[in-house]
């Protein structure tokens, strides 16, 4: 039986554990049978409101001054979900937002089982972008409110139902197999990611080049380097990702870098008394040397990927 639920969050600025928005729909044997959606009061510490953000799901402090506070709305989305799989797209932020957010509020975190649609059409697709406008379109849904919390967690059970039926699985589990996905938890307080686990080589592979990248996308003809563990993606397409936009991943920072993206760090990799990795290291050294490297979050990655500037929310909160 196809059953879950999915979600989705909006936050009140760049921090990711600021929610202010939650949309959650039940899907019971492919059938969508049930819908929530809270506004919801941030954690008092990261409670401001960005433009950009503001911008995009037209949440206003003033909408949400009488909201339920995220201690207090965490509650109740766990009791909805129940003992379901919680499927988002790029869940590693939906997912993240319930951690930071938790985090902030000294809370533990809650047990979860999650699996990311994002991943899932990386694997089953083949698009120019993986946003989950691009993704629900080509599963033959739309999407006219992107960004309202319920619209997309609706369209996130029209992407998974339609890659359900076109492959002819009939449980989350089976859907997730079918492409080597692990269905992601957060137990005890352990956090493993909604990632592809396929085996195979573990060194990785450059595309050729794209003759048909955007020349004026932000990553073009541009050398990038990834740090961390990425969470909506393996490194290897993330790699893959560069080279369709037209620039040039590599392995370590150097004079020829121009992006660092930084995942989540495992501070069990780190030197002793650090807290940043080798890469984000000599990447500083570098920038204080008079090298322009941009710093990205995995999110900054994402939106790039989707064709989005970062430089355009210097303009939007200006």
């Amino acid at each position: 039986m196809l059953n879950y639920t999915a979600i989705d969050f909006e936050t009140a600025n760049a921090y990711r554990g600021s929610p202010c928005s939650v949309g959650l729909v039940k899907v019971r044997d492919g059938r969508s049978v049930d819908e929530r959606h809270w506004l919801i009061r941030p954690p008092e510490r990261v409670s401001h409101f960005d433009g950009f953000n503001m911008f995009l799901h037209r949440i206003t402090p003033e909408r949400v001054k009488d909201a339920p506070p995220w201690r207090l709305v965490l509650p109740a989305i766990l009791d909805y979900i129940g003992d379901d799989v919680v499927v988002g797209h790029n869940c590693g932020f939906d997912i993240g937002v319930i951690r930071y957010a938790c985090a902030v509020d000294q809370m533990p975190w809650p047990d979860m089982r999650f699996l990311c649609s994002m991943v899932l059409a990386r694997r089953a697709l083949d698009l120019a972008s993986y946003g989950l406008d691009w993704v629900a379109d080509a599963c033959g849904s739309s999407l006219d409110d992107h960004h309202d919390a319920l619209a997309d967690a609706r369209a996130v059970t029209q992407v998974i139902n339609y890659l359900a039926a076109q492959h002819e699985t009939e449980t989350l589990d089976d859907l997730a197999g079918r492409f080597h996905i692990r269905i992601g938890h957060m137990l005890g307080g352990e956090y493993k990611g909604s990632i592809c686990v396929e085996s195979g080589t573990s060194r990785l592979v450059r595309a050729d080049a794209n003759p048909d990248a955007d020349p004026e996308g932000h990553l073009y003809d541009r050398v990038v380097v990834v740090t961390g563990k990425l969470m909506s993606m393996r490194r290897q397409d993330a790699w893959d990702e560069v080279v369709r936009a037209g620039g040039t991943p590599e392995y370590t920072t150097t004079k020829r870098t121009n992006v660092l993206v930084v995942g989540d760090i495992n501070p069990a990799v780190l030197r002793p008394g650090s807290n940043i990795t080798g890469k984000a290291r000599r990447a500083f050294e570098l920038q204080d040397a008079g090298q322009d490297i941009e710093l990205m979050t995995e999110d900054d990655f994402v939106r790039v990927l989707e064709g989005r500037d970062p430089t355009d929310l210097l303009d939007i909160n200006a």
